[in-house]
């Protein structure tokens, strides 16, 4: 526990100290992930909107155009799918963070546990313009009026917390095994059937595999920006309080594991 303490503290400690550099690489890191195509960032966004049709067309052809929860199945899909593409990019570019880094793990002296939070930046202010697609989405069907601003930027520093604390840990994983990356890879494909984003959880009569669907914290974020955007509630507190101490312990321990593992990086990349 002292040994996971002192980690915390020293992976706080460099963030702190290096927070204007982290946010100057988060920027350069979002230009050079555009930069090698005329169309840069338009490519991110065409993607999500194929993305989505392709399932609301299935939706509309297997289960026609009813309702979800009381609103729209198109917004109900886009409500979960929005927070699902930052959180779902944070998962796979993002966990390869220290990894595609190699030479700056290699050539010099750097924090390196600091990559894996500046790619969560980055993928965020890619992302942001999906936000406003969703907003509109959101106005086109006449939902607006139950936008709750305050609860979207909660949400928002939710998923950023739950990002930034699972990619500590992943990037460390995918940094040194192989194998590692091979499993994760395909459990993150399937990831998103178990989300209430395609489906709602009222479906599930078996309170067991509700209460099992429901530790991922990530489904907190989920049906949280439906909250923002739509239903305008707040989620249960003892949920709430499971969420924060998820992402305290995902926290906890990806510190400690960057702080074992970083002087390795260079051996094992």
């Amino acid at each position: 526990m002292r040994a996971t303490g002192k980690s915390v503290a020293n992976i706080l400690r460099e963030h702190k100290q290096n927070i204007r550099l982290m946010i100057k690489m988060a920027f350069m890191n979002m230009d050079r992930q555009t930069v090698r195509s005329s169309l840069g960032m338009f490519w991110t966004y065409f993607h999500d909107i194929i993305y989505i049709l392709v399932f609301v067309a299935f939706r509309l052809l297997i289960a026609g155009n009813g309702k979800v929860m009381g609103m729209d199945s198109t917004v109900y899909m886009m409500t979960g799918m929005i927070p699902w593409f930052f959180m779902n990019d944070v998962l796979s570019q993002g966990s390869m963070a220290i990894r595609s880094n190699r030479g700056i793990v290699q050539s010099i002296r750097f924090p390196v546990p600091l990559l894996a939070t500046i790619d969560v930046f980055s993928i965020f202010l890619k992302r942001m313009f999906s936000f406003a697609m969703l907003l509109a989405v959101v106005t086109f069907f006449g939902y607006i009026r139950y936008f709750h601003p305050l609860l979207f930027v909660y949400y928002v520093i939710c998923a950023i917390a739950l990002s930034v604390a699972m990619n500590l840990l992943i990037s460390a994983f995918v940094a040194v095994s192989d194998d590692f990356r091979q499993l994760y890879d395909a459990l993150l494909r399937v990831l998103i059937y178990t989300m209430p984003i395609l489906w709602d959880f009222s479906y599930v009569k078996s309170f067991g595999i509700n209460v099992l669907l429901r530790i991922n914290p990530m489904v907190y974020v989920v049906k949280g920006f439906r909250d923002a955007f739509v239903l305008g509630a707040t989620q249960n507190v003892w949920y709430t309080v499971y969420f924060w101490v998820c992402a305290a312990a995902f926290f906890a321990v990806g510190s400690y594991v960057q702080d074992r593992l970083k002087k390795y990086y260079a051996d094992f990349i």
